[in-house]
């Protein structure tokens, strides 16, 4: 029981709990790495299956927010989307910086986005057109999470209010597209624009996915402060 009253500040700051006793990991000291990565990795299936009592949703299968924007000549939004795969996910890295009040967290996953799209105008040297579904195959993408933070009193303890995040993104092994309704269903303009995109799946990766990226990197950002606004940093930290 003593054990699993503990918990790694980490564990809640990526993959957060309301309640610490249901959680068999040790406390953390912040910079003890080691400790943190072993914490965080047992905790990543307990907190993407959500926790709706304190107001963490479901992170796998994510609903992610709406997603529109206008680069490089292409039009593209996103309705209705998920990202399946979070429940996979490997930490590779945690660092935190007590001056700087910085922490970084860097993970990959294999990660699959569905969801209702639009995308008008060019994408790379080809002009595209479509509306239907889209489904996208990701292997091995890296995220790296940087999150700032303030230390306030909330009553008479002390708590971590998260201020700001940042991310950046690499798709390292692969990526596949699969729209429907190219070119309004026309196969003769369709098969060779999705073999053009899956052949050339490094570059429009690097171009077109920051987007889709920080729309999921937003919710789980969204739900980290939930966490934090509930618990104090004597509660979830060796302090």
């Amino acid at each position: 029981m003593e054990m699993m009253q503990k918990i790694s500040c980490l564990v809640l700051l990526v993959f957060g709990l309301a309640q610490s006793s249901v959680l068999p990991v040790e406390k953390c000291t912040l910079t003890d790495k080691s400790c943190m990565i072993t914490a965080v990795q047992k905790m990543v299936p307990v907190f993407t299956a959500g926790m709706p009592e304190i107001g963490v949703e479901v992170l796998d299968v994510m609903k992610m927010d709406d997603v529109k924007f206008e680069l490089s000549g292409l039009q593209f939004s996103l309705n209705d989307g998920t990202l399946k795969g979070m429940k996979t996910a490997v930490i590779d890295d945690l660092n935190w910086d007590l001056k700087k009040k910085v922490f970084t967290i860097d993970f990959h996953v294999d990660a699959v986005v569905k969801g209702h799209y639009i995308a008008a105008g060019h994408l790379l040297i080809l002009p595209i057109n479509g509306d239907g579904q889209l489904k996208l195959k990701l292997k091995n993408l890296k995220i790296k999470l940087v999150i700032s933070y303030q230390e306030v009193k909330n009553g008479e303890k002390d708590h971590f209010k998260l201020t700001k995040h940042s991310v950046d993104y690499k798709v390292i092994d692969n990526a596949h597209f699969n729209l429907s309704n190219l070119f309004n269903g026309n196969k003769e303009l369709s098969e060779p624009m999705l073999k053009f995109m899956n052949e050339n799946w490094k570059q429009i990766a690097a171009e077109f996915g920051k987007p889709l990226v920080d729309s999921a990197a937003n919710k789980l950002y969204q739900n980290i402060v939930v966490v934090f606004e509930k618990l104090p940093i004597g509660d979830i930290a060796n302090v």
